[in-house]
């Protein structure tokens, strides 16, 4: 099976400068995974963009840039962009360290459809900052009382999906910022895909605090699509 591994890149200068694209290619390399990368980068306002292209110079991965800014923008792109058996997605901060790819790619030999990981379950190990714990938890029981759904982390930046069961669900999202990942996890599970919920290390590596606005927005996206 062949992964398309999506990166989304925004205002990322930090996580470049510490070596973290360095880290995921060299566990591709290590684990010679048979893997495309499709770096999006969308809209930032640091040196991500050149950063990227310097990165060019020692690895082979394919780089879309956009002027627009949002998550579920740029994983449209990157899953236009992709043609792996697998398609999944990241995040460039390794909250969720590249020893999970080898792992989730064995899940999808298993039989299952969609693999993500899974902050909650037994098995993980999770070090947070405690106002994006609480946040996380209340978003998490709203989601599942509102949508009856079995899921238990839909926030976790690290979900993978057979390219038909992502192509499939993709077309019905409706939101473009960072809604996007609960939307196309029920769309999925109502598909009646195969999900497994896979046991993950995370560790919050952004240093700011939970912000109003952000969860006003998530607030007004449960209320907006509860009937999606």
């Amino acid at each position: 099976m062949r992964l398309s591994l999506i990166l989304p890149v925004h205002n990322q200068e930090a996580a470049i400068a510490a070596n973290n694209f360095d880290r995921i290619f060299e566990y591709i390399g290590s684990m010679r995974l048979d893997c495309e990368v499709i770096v999006v980068e969308n809209g930032s306002t640091d040196d991500s963009v050149k950063m990227l292209r310097a990165l060019r110079e020692r690895y082979r991965f394919r780089l879309i840039i956009s002027k627009r800014s949002g998550r579920g923008l740029a994983l449209r792109l990157g899953v236009a962009s992709a043609h792996g058996d697998i398609i999944g997605y990241m995040d460039t901060d390794l909250a969720v360290p590249p020893k999970y790819l080898g792992r989730m790619m064995r899940e999808f030999e298993r039989g299952y459809d969609l693999v993500i990981g899974n902050r909650y379950v037994k098995g993980a190990k999770s070090k947070r900052n405690v106002l994006r714990y609480i946040e996380s938890k209340i978003y998490i029981c709203a989601i599942r009382a509102l949508y009856s759904s079995r899921i238990t982390d839909f926030q976790c930046g690290f979900k993978f999906f057979r390219s038909d069961l992502i192509r499939r669900s993709i077309g019905k999202v409706n939101d473009d910022r960072w809604f996007f990942d609960t939307e196309i996890l029920i769309l999925a599970e109502r598909s009646g895909a195969r999900i497994c919920q896979m046991p993950v290390s995370f560790f919050d590596t952004k240093g700011s605090t939970v912000k109003l606005s952000d969860s006003i927005y998530f607030i007004g996206q449960i209320i907006k699509n509860r009937n999606f």
